[in-house]
């Protein structure tokens, strides 16, 4: 398993990435099998990752951008998301599973107007 952090912030910089306490405070992270699982739940919400080539960040094995800003699954829309990612996925579905889930679309939520958003591939 992978831990992928979604770090959103006014501006691309590295500098803050490798600040992580800081980065700790603007992040949100799940837990994947994979890149791919990675890559199917960014297009769920709307958006493509790239990988990024960057200098090096503490802690990170990949960076990743986003082509487009990610769009939050409205609550009435949610369980429908959830079930999709499920059956695309292949992944248990248990509390832990829409727990996280519910907490990314809840991030993404709150920060829909920050300009940037970057996915670091945490070196665990």
């Amino acid at each position: 398993m992978e831990h992928f952090s979604f770090v959103h912030m006014e501006n691309l910089d590295f500098e803050q990435l490798n600040n992580l306490e800081l980065r700790f405070e603007q992040q949100e992270t799940v837990v994947l099998a994979s890149e791919v699982e990675l890559s199917t739940l960014v297009k769920l919400f709307g958006s493509r990752i790239r990988e990024m080539s960057s200098p090096s960040i503490t802690d990170v094995k990949k960076s990743f951008t986003i082509d487009e800003h990610l769009m939050p699954i409205s609550e009435d829309d949610f369980d429908a998301f959830y079930s999709n990612w499920l059956q695309l996925t292949k992944r248990g579905n248990n509390m832990d599973e829409y727990g996280q889930l519910l907490h990314l679309n809840s991030f993404f939520q709150a920060r829909v107007n920050r300009a940037e958003m970057v996915i670091l591939s945490e070196a665990i």
